[in-house]
């Protein structure tokens, strides 16, 4: 290696040896939000799933650091772009939008989105709203659709058969020989016989005890389909999936991913400052659902028994959280290694464990 070269080289491990120092010795800003159970105080002291993170991660890299608190995730951002701080950790998504003026750690926990709704809380419009709704439900329609199609199959056999030995009961006409078959038919489904109509010829008979012996079956099991479509629409208040939010008046939290989802999708959104507030908004019938991250969701309804509250529908919009630091901020790397070796320790499943338990997701 020339002379030349071996200045450069040795310049650069010095620069990188006082940057390390530099790192280690000041004191980095950080700054959190409330958000249970990821950052929330509690007898005066800051605790959650991301606080242990970051005391894990700052003790792995040998970090000197000073916290505070902020009131919402837009303010810890804005923190980071004004550069009156270094890392934010909470809640936070990775967005495409956020990493364009700001930089994240890997991600260190998956998230979505998730809906809260009341038990029994209904759509407005009365009881034979709710009734038309449960009977023209997709559910519905396609156990009546397959029903009706099983019975003008067998309209069309009956009719069949019948057409030259029973022309009196079941003319040879197409149009009126059908219609009559289909009133038999329709009559040995919903009656169980047809007053002074049945089929004479053994083939037609043969079909009409197959028919006789479906009816009970199509029955039971279209009960059973319509007592539980009602049944769920009645504990979930016609709310199942993020599909059914249009039009109605739904909950998040300011500045949250769940926000900014909710307005592109075009629901009538309502935030708050935090999920209590909304969770009040809720029992007071303000709103009819609240839709924010699963994971704090979760952790708010398992920490209060003999609620009303549940979740309903899939975990949906799948999001990662992630350590904030600013743009093309010297923490990153040192962060990122931290947390890769924190995850091979086990640390991360421990933590996991400990504030959501082993059967979390």
């Amino acid at each position: 290696m020339s002379r030349g070269k071996r200045r450069v080289v040795g310049a650069m491990i010095c620069w990188c040896f006082i940057a390390g120092s530099a790192l280690g010795q000041q004191k980095i800003r950080v700054v959190t939000k409330p958000v249970q159970p990821f950052s929330f105080t509690e007898d005066g002291k800051l605790m959650g799933f991301s606080i242990d993170l970051w005391e894990a991660v700052a003790k792995e890299a040998g970090f000197q650091f000073e916290m505070r608190n902020l009131e919402t995730v837009p303010q810890m951002l804005d923190a980071l772009k004004t550069r009156q701080a270094d890392v934010a950790i909470a809640a936070i998504s990775i967005t495409a939008e956020r990493h364009a003026s700001m930089d994240f750690s890997q991600p260190y926990y998956d998230s979505g989105l998730q809906i809260l709704t009341a038990t029994n809380t209904q759509r407005s419009g009365g009881l034979g709203a709710n009734l038309a709704r449960t009977f023209l439900s997709w559910t519905t329609l396609k156990v009546v659709g397959t029903l009706l199609l099983v019975m003008l199959i067998i309209s069309h056999l009956v009719w069949w058969f019948e057409r030259r030995k029973n022309a009196e009961m079941y003319p040879e006409a197409y149009g009126a020989g059908v219609w009559e078959s289909f009133w038999w038919t329709n009559s040995m489904l919903l009656a169980g016989g047809c007053e002074a109509k049945g089929p004479m010829g053994v083939p037609a008979r043969l079909l009409a005890i197959l028919w006789m012996v479906a009816s009970i079956i199509l029955i039971a099991y279209f009960t059973a389909v319509v007592t539980t479509e009602m049944t769920v629409k009645s504990l979930a208040g016609d709310i199942s999936g993020p599909g059914d939010l249009a039009g109605l008046k739904v909950g998040t939290i300011t500045g949250s991913t769940a926000e900014t989802w909710l307005s592109k999708n075009k629901v009538k959104v309502s935030s708050y400052p935090d999920v209590p507030t909304a969770v009040a908004a809720l029992n007071s019938g303000e709103l009819k659902a609240i839709v924010y991250d699963a994971p704090v969701l979760r952790y708010y309804l398992a920490k209060r028994t003999g609620t009303r509250l549940r979740l309903v529908g899939p975990i949906f919009e799948r999001q990662s959280y992630g350590i904030a630091i600013q743009q093309d901020s010297p923490l990153r790397v040192p962060i990122n290694r931290a947390l890769l070796a924190l995850n091979e320790r086990g640390f991360m499943d421990e933590l996991q464990k400990k504030w959501f338990g082993s059967g979390s997701e």
